[in-house]
């Protein structure tokens, strides 16, 4: 959850303004923090974590 909070705070990928859910998914899978994840999902713990 920690790795997920910080990411959403980090700035986005280059050409992006902002993170999306979808965005966030495919970078934790991409850092080996997870190896599946969906957009939902992200959604739900960044909801919990408000």
């Amino acid at each position: 959850m920690a790795h997920l909070v910080a990411l959403s705070c980090s700035e986005p990928p280059e050409g992006r303004s902002r993170w999306t859910l979808q965005l966030l998914a495919d970078k934790m899978i991409e850092l080996n923090y997870v190896e599946t994840v969906s957009d939902d999902t992200v959604q739900r713990v960044l909801k919990k974590m408000k």
